[in-house]
């Protein structure tokens, strides 16, 4: 009798044990594909940025000199224009990536499988 209890527990840690495991395994595998997903982006919006902002740089003070010559205003209400229209373009990327990353899902099947598990030991099917 005792040796059948113990061997019920061993079982159930065996079980258990290889549970974790596979749990852990699956959490890796989506740590990896999230991991590569955003290295990715993250590396490609630093480059975009970069390229962006030194070119912007070098231009914008020609660009304003350029329309404040051809329009005869003087420099400064060019540049502050400017500055507006960058502020307002600035809010507007910072909603849209706001909801880019509401959007963005990592670790999805592992999550569903936590919900599972939940359910699951919440409410055990018959015969358990």
């Amino acid at each position: 009798m005792i040796d059948t209890k113990v061997s019920r527990v061993r079982s159930l840690l065996r079980t258990l044990a290889l549970y974790a495991e596979a749990r852990g395994r699956l959490l890796q595998i989506e740590a990896q594909e999230a991991g590569s997903k955003l290295s990715g982006i993250v590396i490609l919006v630093v480059v975009l940025c970069g390229c962006l902002l030194f070119g912007w740089l070098l231009a914008l003070p020609a660009l304003v000199w350029l329309v404040a010559d051809s329009q005869g205003w003087p420099w400064w209400h060019v540049a502050l224009g400017g500055a507006g229209v960058h502020l307002f373009l600035a809010i507007v990327f910072f909603f849209l990536l706001k909801v880019r990353l509401r959007k963005l899902r990592v670790f999805e099947e592992t999550l569903r499988q936590f919900e599972k598990d939940r359910d699951l030991i919440g409410n055990p099917p018959p015969g358990l």
